[in-house]
């Protein structure tokens, strides 16, 4: 049994000294832990060195910064409690990051492979509140958040972003249990960065994407302006409720996360990275109608969970104002290759979608003879495998990667590991994962193809 010393390692950004809160412990002394599983985190704040006037600084937009950390070997964990300050110090940044800090030691039974053994595996993370209200001082990445993001990259690697639009299949796979990208940085060897957008309040289906795309400043101030006019008119009578949603609502409108760019800080510098390398999306997430705005002509899908957080004048709104629209598999199909060939086009962003779980195990129908065609119009396991075969057309025409989410719920067991057909258990999403990181893998492979 070999005690190796535990250090912080290298971590810069050019023009800004990097601060530090207290640890705060995700085990305790004494505990077994694995190899690259986060066993603390620290707040972090980049302050500038030069306070004189000028662009604004970087990170200011994402008001949670923080970095988990990992051993590099499993054993037993030798703490030094010290480093928790306690109270707001574990909150408040007081500290200049130093790379030879020591914060414990591990007691391992494993060779080094590595020069320095005992230097930490960094976790950083950042959180763009939805707004800057949402504060919360404890947990990783606490609050209400936009857009979160998690990268690591040991010295010399470029990471590979994922940027993540989805709903609650997706959004599980890639955050992880404790909304952290944990899982996914304690299984990927490789430098990677997740970045998440949730549906708050509007879903992530391919006609909103594409307006995203495309939208201009002037449609967007159009959008803005006949908000304004409709619910800033006399008698309107609006709950807190409906104001919370229309901010909400206009600040998603506003964004393209297809177009983000994101500034990183490792143990080499500052770097700039983005758009994604490619984007996890879920079929689930596609409507067989959607609301389009009967005048500007942009289109709406709100979750029904997230329908009920409006108010009633957003709801009376929503009815008014929209008209639906119809969208037969030809619809999603003709959707789905405009926004493959757009991306493109633009960023050479790669799709990466999840299939739908096209059975119940449940289904006793013997008889079609009583539903009106189309089937897929009334039986929702008839919609999905005429959707999962369609996402194989598109795969025969251009280059995506599908999930096969159908097949390996049948394979581990669909009534045990995905029972609504849309939430997957802890073992599921274990091998789910590694199908993303093996796709992108893939991906990694074929860009250094591409550069040499």
């Amino acid at each position: 049994m070999t005690a190796i010393p535990l250090t912080l390692g290298p971590l810069q950004a050019k023009g800004y000294t990097i601060l530090r809160s207290g640890v705060r412990w995700l085990r305790e002394d004494g505990q077994m832990c694995r190899a690259n599983e986060p066993i603390g985190y620290f707040n972090v704040t980049l302050e500038p060195t030069d306070t004189r006037a000028g662009s604004q600084p970087l990170f200011a937009d994402e008001m949670e910064l923080q970095v988990a950390f990992a051993a590099r070997m499993s054993g037993r964990l030798k703490l030094d409690e010290a480093m928790a300050r306690g109270g707001y110090l574990n909150v408040r940044t007081i500290d200049a990051w130093e790379p030879g800090t020591r914060i414990g030691a591990i007691e391992t039974e494993e060779e080094p492979d590595a020069d320095e053994p005992g230097q930490l595996r960094l976790l950083k993370l950042a959180g763009r509140r939805m707004t800057a209200l949402a504060d919360v001082h404890s947990g990783l990445l606490p609050g209400w958040h936009s857009r979160t993001r998690g990268w690591w990259c040991d010295e010399g690697e470029a990471p590979l972003t994922l940027l993540s639009l989805g709903v609650c299949d997706a959004a599980g796979l890639v955050l992880g249990a404790q909304c952290a990208f944990m899982e996914m940085f304690e299984a990927a060897r490789q430098g990677m960065q997740i970045v998440y957008v949730p549906d708050h309040p509007i879903a992530p289906c391919a006609p909103i994407l594409l307006d995203q795309l495309s939208r201009t400043p002037a449609q967007f101030e159009a959008i803005v302006e006949d908000v304004h006019r409709h619910f800033g008119g006399p008698g309107k009578h609006l709950a807190a409720d409906d104001w919370m949603f229309i901010g909400t609502m206009l600040s998603v409108l506003g964004k393209a996360p297809l177009k983000d760019r994101y500034n990183l800080f490792s143990a080499t510098g500052l770097q700039q990275t983005g758009p994604a390398d490619a984007v996890l999306l879920s079929l689930a997430v596609e409507p067989l109608s959607i609301l389009r705005h009967r005048t500007l002509g942009y289109h709406m899908h709100v979750m029904r969970h997230h329908q009920a957080a409006a108010g009633p004048a957003v709801r009376a709104w929503l009815s008014s104002a929209f008209e639906p629209v119809k969208r037969p598999t030809d619809a999603i199909r003709q959707d789905y290759e405009n926004l493959i060939d757009t991306l493109q086009r633009q960023s050479g962003s790669r799709l990466m979608i999840l299939n739908t779980m096209s059975t119940s195990g449940h289904e006793d129908i013997s008889c079609y003879l009583g539903f009106d065609a189309p089937l897929s119009a009334t039986l929702s396991n008839v919609s999905a495998k005429e959707l999962n075969l369609m996402l194989d057309d598109i795969a025969a025409t251009r280059e995506i990667d599908i999930i096969d989410v159908d097949a390996i719920a049948a394979e581990m067991g669909g009534a045990q590991h995905l029972p609504d057909g849309i939430h997957q258990s802890g073992m599921m999403q274990v091998v789910l994962r590694q199908e993303i990181l093996h796709f992108m893998s893939d991906l990694r492979a074929s860009r250094s193809l591409a550069v040499t």
